[in-house]
């Protein structure tokens, strides 16, 4: 891995890398019944904490998640992520959504395990993950732990940033809500990395779909994986940067074993069973989408008439034109743009 920390500080940096994070603050905030519903239930963990924003899971020795909970304007966090602690080390899954949802995060991977963060690792470059990571950086110099991503999620960060620098009067200056931090340690987007915590080694994996470049977090025993945006747990998902072909690829590698547990970027925890039905809607809406392309609809009328089998369950729709990206997005690949 190679390291150097970095700051960006433009407004322009908010419009777009927020991502699906915007969306889904906004569209929670006032979740109805069936969104509650969607990201509520509990999984097989032990209930360790319930704050207004989210809940932390005990799911194994020295392994925690963090299942956001985003209702009544409590959007501290908004992304899932997760605490693994091992001898040597502490590792914190995610950045969330607020320098106050990271900073809450690693004050509770300190009252759980006694000892500060030493790794961070965002899985990819939208705003609900990565916007707390200035928590992570403040006090103590000593207690600073490395932020790791790929190498491809830290230039998508920095290329967003550049590419919306606001315009600006001499001598005015701009301010964000937040300070934007770009990672330190990256890792190869082509080969997975191994970092041993001690008594646990964390296997982070490259993959992509949700967009250009994601990261997955892997533990063999216990078998537990962190997927980041590739897998919304009762949430039909955010197309906005993916490629879909890959996403559904990506899920299909990802989701193989029985007996994982895996840890969505937004929902409740879940098992391999739970998970079929989602990657069977991924594929329905791309051999949707793929109809309609060779048919020449074009993906902005397509999507309206779109319906997700019944069979498939239900999936919350955190805006009511969620579909229309996921058409988008494959009218964007089957085009070569």
């Amino acid at each position: 891995m190679t390291c150097s920390h970095e700051h960006v500080t433009r407004r322009g940096f908010v419009n777009t890398c927020l991502g699906c994070g915007a969306y889904v603050s906004v569209a929670l905030a006032a979740g109805d019944t069936f969104a509650r519903k969607a990201f509520a239930r509990q999984g097989d963990g032990d209930l360790v904490t319930t704050e207004p924003w989210a809940r932390v899971e005990q799911l194994g020795d020295g392994l925690w998640a963090i299942i956001s909970t985003p209702w009544d304007g409590a959007t501290r966090t908004v992304s899932n992520g997760g605490i693994i602690a091992g001898r040597d080390g502490v590792m914190i899954i995610e950045g969330f959504n607020t320098v106050e949802g990271g900073a809450w995060a690693r004050e509770m991977a300190r009252k759980l395990t006694g000892r500060a963060p030493t790794h961070v690792v965002l899985t990819h470059l939208h705003g609900d993950h990565s916007n707390g990571l200035s928590a992570y950086l403040s006090g103590n110099l000593d207690e600073r732990p490395q932020i790791i991503t790929t190498d491809a999620t830290r230039k998508l960060l920095a290329e967003r940033s550049s590419e919306q620098q606001p315009e600006t009067k001499p001598g005015e200056t701009t301010e964000l809500p937040f300070p934007i931090v770009l990672p330190d340690a990256l890792v190869s987007a082509s080969g997975e990395t191994r970092i041993d915590l001690g008594d646990k080694v964390v296997r982070l994996v490259p993959r992509a779909g949700h967009t250009p470049s994601d990261l997955t977090i892997e533990l063999e025993s216990p078998r537990l994986v962190w997927t980041g945006d590739l897998v919304f747990h009762g949430v039909f998902p955010y197309y906005g940067d993916a490629i879909p072909s890959k996403l559904s690829a990506s899920c299909k590698a990802m989701i193989s074993d029985k007996s994982t547990r895996y840890v969505p970027g937004h929902g409740a925890v879940a098992s391999f069973d739970e998970l079929m039905p989602y990657i069977e809607m991924l594929d329905h809406v791309g051999e949707s989408a793929k109809r309609a392309f060779e048919a020449g609809t074009p993906a902005a009328a397509a999507w309206q008439d779109y319906e997700i089998p019944t069979r498939l369950g239900e999936y919350y729709r955190f805006r009511p034109d969620i579909v229309r990206y996921a058409f988008e997005a494959w009218e964007r690949e089957l085009k070569g743009q």
